[in-house]
């Protein structure tokens, strides 16, 4: 989905790295073979993005490390088909309250739609058919933190940040994932703890989708130790019908 620890930008992410999950017990267990829940999930998931979708997206960063104190915010529209990518276009983004030139937006979008379309940056959500069978599951079971919701734990053997382990909050009627906390498999240069929660809501009629994300990173490098928040709102969802139209309302801000 939208992103992973790597959401950080590069230039920043030496200096911290994320606090423990709380209540991820995932793993202590023999996985099941995958609870039929689950499976509710990823179908009611690949119904729900079929097609051409828009979104903009929001991002802050907030890095204290010692002396060091940085901030980057970014808006930014992303496109996807059937779920998938299609394209990344940022529209703003400022480094320390200094508006980046359209030079620097432009690195920053070849970059960033290089790394997407190399499959990399996303995290691999457990419910996306992509990616389930690089997760094993637990059966459902009841967790304060998912309130009505059934629990069930997930995990990974996929050494990279793009995978994780955690939980999932699931809305046994509709087969929605309502929240989901995971830790990634993997931190950037210099982490040493993290936590990672996405919060679903109604992103269209009839559909569902991350519309916030929140990181908390810790860590260290040399001498100084420092910490890490990240936060994403998305929101303006939209359908087209064809990726032509999608590419123009993306390129011109009107997501």
């Amino acid at each position: 989905m939208i992103i992973s620890g790597s959401r950080i930008t590069r230039g920043v992410a030496a200096a911290f790295i994320i606090l423990t999950l709380s209540g991820a017990r995932a793993g202590q267990a023999a996985p099941s073979s995958g609870p039929t829940l689950v499976s509710r999930v990823v179908a009611a998931y690949t119904t729900n993005v079929r097609g051409i979708i828009g979104m903009q997206r929001h991002f802050s960063t907030v890095i204290n490390g010692g002396p060091v104190h940085h901030t980057e915010v970014s808006d930014s529209g992303l496109l996807l088909k059937d779920g998938a990518y299609v394209n990344i276009r940022y529209y703003r983004i400022a480094d320390d309250g200094s508006a980046f030139s359209a030079a620097k937006i432009a690195q920053r979008n070849t970059q960033t739609n290089s790394d997407w379309s190399a499959g990399k940056i996303f995290f691999k959500e457990p419910y996306d058919r992509r990616y389930v069978a690089d997760y094993q599951f637990q059966p459902p079971t009841t967790e304060a933190f998912c309130g009505a919701a059934a629990a069930v734990a997930f995990s990974s053997t996929v050494k990279d940040a793009q995978h994780g382990s955690g939980w999932m909050c699931i809305d046994q009627s509709s087969a929605r994932v309502t929240k989901l906390s995971y830790v990634p498999n993997a931190f950037p240069p210099h982490a040493s703890a993290g936590s990672v929660t996405e919060t679903s809501g109604t992103a269209l009629t009839g559909m569902w989708y991350v519309t916030r994300i929140d990181e908390t990173y810790n860590g260290h490098a040399l001498i100084i130790h420092g910490n890490a928040t990240f936060t994403g709102v998305v929101d303006h969802f939209r359908r087209f019908s064809d990726v032509s139209s999608a590419q123009a309302a993306l390129t011109s801000g009107s997501i």
